[in-house]
């Protein structure tokens, strides 16, 4: 598996690699990684070298050596190789896989149309050329994973002609169903009988948290007993700690920053209530990792979070709409315990990991039977769009020279 991101980092990719690697091996496959960071002294994976995005700090540029990822590949006996990204490694993945014969399956866990303004202007690349690199690196490959089926639509959309398998990435219940290690609220300060409200992810312009904080700042100041726990980092965590000092809400608003996602379900345990607004998510494992720990959840039925959540099955969902969003959040909390109960049944029966480790495992064995897909494929590929794929490129180095 080659990706940009992995864990020790916090985000649905490294979550979703270090899941399939952990059903996969349990399953009795030996699974290798390939990025930028790795968990302590894990010598499955190959950490290659890279720098700081510029705005978000805990994501790296990649300046991988291609050689040592075929070394790498070679040392492994790697019969399929499956690719997270298409850009740094992504690129290389498609060199390894030409040079080595393999097939190669892609996940494509990002609408990457949304994420163009981390590029700032004039830099930004237009969603056209998003769209037709997108299509260029999907074309090359045996088999592209999406996580719903809003991404298989979208990427159709944009001329994707290999096979697409919806497959979304599985909630480890045999870990979210422990009991809590830690007292996260003795950790933090938050008395006992706090009614708590939760947010795990980026903090970030793309999760809506604008929204979020005007509807439970509006019940905090409603009810002192409400807190609300900020678990993550980002590019706007000074703008989110700015608005919750100017509320006079600061003293019950805490930032725990960067967390390890290994702890991260001792938080949700910690929650009375999980709160997610975001607009732009593929699939939102977040809010299945709530639910697997007991805590109901109340979030915008939108793009990948509308293909996760039942409404009444542990979560309550809404639309973009702030007084139906401080409305639900307000009925979720009377019903906390029918909703805790029917939100663990509902992850388990159709979220659990092991049902997906199973059809990853078909995925791969139908690709490693396909063999190696050529390389070239000029109905696909012309001059135009190499062109606007290297000013894409192009666009996104100039942030590092």
């Amino acid at each position: 598996m080659i990706s940009d991101t992995y864990i020790p980092q916090i985000n649905g990719v490294a979550t979703s690699i270090y899941l399939s690697k952990k059903y996969l091996e349990m399953r009795g496959h030996q699974v290798y990684i390939v990025a930028p960071v790795a968990p302590e002294d894990d010598k499955s994976v190959l950490v290659v070298p890279g720098m700081p995005f510029l705005l978000e700090k805990q994501h790296r540029v990649v300046f991988a050596n291609h050689i040592k990822i075929l070394e790498f590949a070679l040392e492994h006996k790697i019969d399929v190789l499956h690719s997270h990204d298409p850009l740094a490694l992504g690129i290389r993945a498609l060199k390894v896989q030409k040079d080595l014969k393999l097939p190669h399956v892609h996940t494509y866990h990002t609408l990457l149309t949304e994420y163009r303004h981390y590029v700032p202007p004039p830099l930004t690349p237009d969603r056209r050329s998003v769209e037709e690199f997108s299509r260029w690196f999907c074309n090359k490959v045996n088999t592209v994973i999406a996580p719903t089926k809003e991404i298989k639509d979208e990427l159709i959309s944009y001329g994707v002609e290999r096979p697409i398998e919806v497959l979304p990435t599985g909630i480890d219940t045999i870990d979210f169903s422990k009991p809590a290690q830690r007292d996260i609220r003795a950790e933090y300060n938050i008395p006992n009988d706090a009614i708590l409200l939760m947010y795990a992810g980026r903090l970030a312009k793309e999760k809506n948290l604008e929204f979020l904080s005007k509807v439970v700042s509006k019940h905090m100041h409603n009810n002192s007993q409400i807190w609300f726990l900020i678990v993550g980092d980002g590019p706007e965590r000074k703008e989110l700690e700015r608005y919750f000092e100017e509320e006079g809400l600061s003293n019950r608003v805490i930032f725990t920053g960067y967390v390890p996602h290994k702890e991260i379900k001792d938080y949700y345990k910690a929650a009375d209530l999980f709160v997610f607004a975001s607009l732009t998510e593929t699939q939102g494992l977040v809010v299945l990792e709530a639910l697997a720990s007991g805590t109901p959840v109340v979030a915008i039925a939108y793009k990948g979070i509308a293909n996760v959540l039942v409404n009444g099955e542990g979560a309550i969902t809404t639309g973009i709409n702030e007084e139906e969003f401080y409305d639900a959040i307000a009925k979720a909390l009377e019903e906390k315990e029918f909703l805790s109960v029917k939100g663990i049944e509902y992850v388990e029966k159709h979220w659990s990991m092991n049902t997906m480790a199973e059809r990853l495992e078909k995925i791969y064995s139908k690709a490693i039977a396909e063999g190696y897909i050529d390389f070239h494929m000029p109905s696909i590929i012309n001059t135009s769009l190499q062109l606007k794929i290297s000013r894409l490129f192009k666009k996104f180095l100039e942030l590092f020279d």
